[in-house]
């Protein structure tokens, strides 16, 4: 019964998905729907984007290691729901920019929206092996498959849920999911608390102070980690160009708002469902701490689908990224750099061999890394995201009458290499992100200074 249902429900989301091939009727359409979505679109393809397997199976493998602090995680994901629309707002209106590499060559030239590019597209690459890890460990877990072929089989799923309808595909399915995983998630919450006696055991088993302390890791380095993953969303492009696909900023605002609101509980959930496991099942691989609970205590039927739900919440966080990835080789790199009278078709061929190779790549990155902390994953990728972009793209929004544009491409290049030399040196990854951002920010005012002298 649990495959049946699971199986069932696979196949409904992959229907919608490919159904939205039918509303793609440009390359605009398939970036950004056209740039006219209404709030409950909107939502759904936020929700889609921003809650996968990190933020399910990854926050209830921490929790099983580390309890409530598993939950910054998604406390960041719900402070960046909120103020992605205050952030970009001023743009929403405009409808000038696809992505956030656009901004920054606007306000630095187009060396510096070359090196943001990259930059971004390789923290975003980072966050899909996560996701694919995390499908792995579904696959593990219920059907008892290992491996390189689960491997390609997700990715396999993966790529045709992106290259058939795009922005759309993301906003159909990701409706679909934002009902599907919330209710799942408060039924598996509703077991714990009523009718597994969950609360009561984990007090009576976890006793130590260490399972209830939100900076267990190290209070500068848990906020580091919430920081990178505030900054790590605002910074990302997939989640920007869910923002721009907005009718106006109301409807961004909402839908933010609305995310947020769903996607808190459900991270609740996964950290009572970690700690439950580890009361429980003292003994089994953290990563599969949320299937297993769904396969021994749920209902089978309702198994299945919570399976199903998560399965499709990790390809469609992985999707998302993908589009975006693709969107800025195609807009940024491919349109402006190599081929600049290429046709709509032409860029929308290419963006589908981008997506194509971001699947082998990613096939070749998880087989290496398959015993890796998955939220690791997602703590590194928003670092490597929010280092590069976020300061500077607020500085292009904000501040670029007051800067040297030149400084655009030292701080996008520069910020990310001390980041990544900090951890190489041996400091922790949470922390690397205030090193970045530091000097990111010393390097514009430094040159801001510059400018405003010879001005003067």
């Amino acid at each position: 019964m649990i495959i049946f249902s699971a199986t069932i429900t696979l196949l409904v989301t992959a229907l919608l998905g490919y159904l939205s091939k039918f509303k793609i009727k440009s390359s605009n359409d398939f970036i950004t729907a056209g740039s006219g979505v209404g709030t409950f679109a909107a939502t759904g393809s936020l929700m889609g984007a921003i809650i996968g397997g990190a933020s399910t199976v990854g926050t209830a493998q921490l929790a099983y290691t580390r309890g409530y602090a598993a939950i910054w995680f998604i406390l960041g994901l719900c402070t960046a729901s909120i103020l992605l629309s205050f952030v970009y707002g001023k743009l929403i209106e405009e409808k000038k920019v696809e992505t956030l590499p656009q901004i920054l060559e606007m306000g630095f030239g187009k060396k510096a929206s070359v090196v943001a590019g990259i930059a971004l597209s390789f923290g975003m690459f980072i966050h899909i092996n996560g996701q694919v890890l995390a499908c792995n460990a579904l696959f593990s877990t219920v059907f008892n498959m290992q491996g390189l072929l689960v491997t390609i089989m997700v990715v396999v799923l993966l790529i045709a849920y992106v290259i058939f309808g795009g922005f759309w595909g993301g906003a159909m399915v990701g409706t679909l999911k934002m009902f599907l995983l919330y209710g799942t998630s408060m039924i598996a919450g509703g077991y714990i608390l009523f009718k597994l006696n969950g609360i009561s055991g984990i007090r009576h088993t976890l006793t130590d102070a260490y399972w209830y302390n939100l900076f267990n890791g190290g209070g500068i380095s848990d906020l580091g980690a919430y920081l990178s993953t505030v900054v790590g969303v605002l910074a990302t492009q997939n989640y920007f160009q869910t923002v721009m696909a907005s009718k106006n900023k109301k409807v961004a605002y909402a839908s933010g708002v609305i995310t947020a609101a769903l996607v808190l509980p459900i991270g609740i959930v996964c950290t009572l469902v970690g700690m439950f496991m580890r009361v429980n099942q003292p003994d089994i691989v953290p990563a599969n701490a949320f299937p297993l609970f769904v396969v021994t205590y749920l209902p089978k039927t309702l198994a299945g689908i919570t399976l199903a739900t998560i399965l499709i919440s990790s390809l469609a966080t992985a999707a998302g990224l993908t589009l975006g990835i693709s969107t800025i080789f195609t807009r940024d790199l491919y349109k402006k750099g190599f081929c600049k009278t290429a046709s709509d078709g032409q860029q929308m061929r290419f963006m589908r061999i981008v997506i194509l190779l971001i699947g082998v790549l990613t096939v070749m990155i998880t087989t290496l890394s398959k015993d890796s902390m998955i939220l690791n994953f997602g703590f590194m990728s928003m670092m490597f995201r929010a280092v590069p972009i976020f300061i500077p793209v607020m500085v292009a929004l904000y501040f670029n009458d007051r800067i040297n544009p030149k400084v655009g491409v030292f701080a996008i290049a520069l910020s990310p290499l001390a980041s990544l030399l900090w951890i190489v040196l041996g400091f922790p990854m949470q922390t690397a992100v205030y090193i970045g951002m530091l000097i990111s920010i010393i390097i514009f005012i430094f040159y801001g200074k510059i400018k405003s002298t010879n001005n003067d």
